[in-house]
């Protein structure tokens, strides 16, 4: 059975924060954030995102362990400014299994129900100048602490989901020598 509890504390904050450092413990290609600034960036007090944007930050539990993480995000800029009405997901971390990923997308449908939006997006930051998207390829590449990472089941489980892509980037990597 799958469990979805809201990270609030500090404490649980840093379970949030600390997840991927287990998903990804033997990838030589994951990229760890710094933990004090992930504090920050998810602090209300001192990130002033959160004067026009609001955020939640599930945990997903079985059998008592963390096994996913997901953001649901409100960028109210965006819905009333530029009337997009979506809700966002970012910091989107999973184990593989299906099951999981619905679970934790089923809380940001939640958010956006509520709050009469229209479609979902993701996974993204709070706004347009933060992290985007999810890794379609190049998994055996290092990754940079300006890009989310991930494993190849995460585009599989949100196809499966109905996701389809929106926009493509290709990161071209140059090694120059003198």
């Amino acid at each position: 059975m799958i469990s979805i509890k809201e990270a609030k504390t500090k404490k649980e904050l840093l379970e949030y924060i600390q997840f991927p450092f287990t998903l990804y413990k033997d990838n030589p290609y994951w990229v760890p954030p710094l933990i004090s600034d992930e504090l920050e960036t998810f602090d209300k007090t001192k990130n002033p995102v959160f004067q026009t944007a609001e955020a939640y930050f599930y945990l997903a539990y079985k059998d008592n362990k963390i096994v996913g993480r997901v953001a649901a995000i409100i960028n109210w800029d965006e819905v009333n400014h530029q009337q997009k009405k979506k809700v966002r997901f970012g910091w989107f971390d999973v184990i593989d299994d299906i099951e999981v990923t619905k679970a934790l997308l089923e809380k940001v449908y939640e958010l956006g129900r509520k709050n009469n939006l229209e479609y979902v997006e993701g996974p993204m930051g709070f706004s347009n100048l933060d992290k985007v998207g999810v890794l379609t390829e190049g998994f055996d590449q290092v990754g940079t602490q300006i890009t989310w990472y991930n494993n190849p089941y995460y585009v599989t489980h949100l196809e499966q989901l109905g996701y389809t892509i929106e926009k493509s980037l290709l990161k071209v990597y140059s090694h120059l020598v003198m």
